[in-house]
């Protein structure tokens, strides 16, 4: 039975992923398997909700290569996981839209049978909000985006990530409250028109 890790062995996790990708990005090939290691669950989790598991493994493969070519551009230091799952975002929404094309094209051919009514949002209006929150999330400033990133990618607690970055839990969450305010704004076009009554 595995007990759940302590604020200070959690913290000292992510010091040694950061550690770890340091390395990497210097050149030691071998540090790649301690941040495969910690990340590839993570990544993995996030984009089977993205793409669904059929896709989810080929993406993991992809992300870890596009991590690896531009490991160079990593700056030291700064928090590993938003970095790589940043990658892997940009990933699944290339992957999309490339389906979306090939799905348009052999529907053009008559190859496929039109989506039927009802069957969620078209392809074209996902990517749209989805470019939008892309846009919104990078639009925020580097202290809101990566306390969101690191509690809402990474699903760390406010305490761990106050700890993190070196601040007190109140002004992890006051950043987070100001990044999420600005967020609802950014998105309002896109959220849902409410039901009649």
């Amino acid at each position: 039975m595995t007990t759940a890790p302590t604020p200070r062995s959690s913290d000292a996790r992510w010091q040694a992923l950061t550690d770890a990708m340091g390395r990497y990005a210097d050149g030691d090939s071998a540090a790649f398997e301690a941040v495969y290691a910690e990340l590839a669950p993570l990544v993995l989790h996030h984009l089977r909700r993205w793409v669904g598991p059929q896709r989810a493994e080929d993406l993991l493969q992809r992300t870890f290569l596009k991590v690896h070519r531009a490991r160079d551009r990593y700056r030291r230091g700064a928090p590993v996981g938003p970095w790589v799952l940043s990658i892997a975002r940009h990933v699944a929404i290339d992957d999309m839209r490339r389906r979306g094309r090939a799905r348009e094209d052999l529907t053009r051919e008559g190859a496929l049978p039109e989506p039927a009514p009802g069957g969620g949002p078209p392809l074209a209006e996902r990517f749209e909000v989805i470019e939008a929150v892309r846009a919104a999330v990078d639009g925020l400033p580097d202290s809101q985006r990566t306390v969101v990133a690191m509690h809402k990618l990474e699903e760390r607690p406010f305490r761990e990530v106050a700890r993190s970055l070196g601040i007190k839990e109140g002004a992890a969450r006051i950043r987070a409250h100001r990044a999420y305010g600005r967020l609802r704004a950014a998105l309002a076009p896109f959220q849902p028109a409410p039901r009649p009554a």
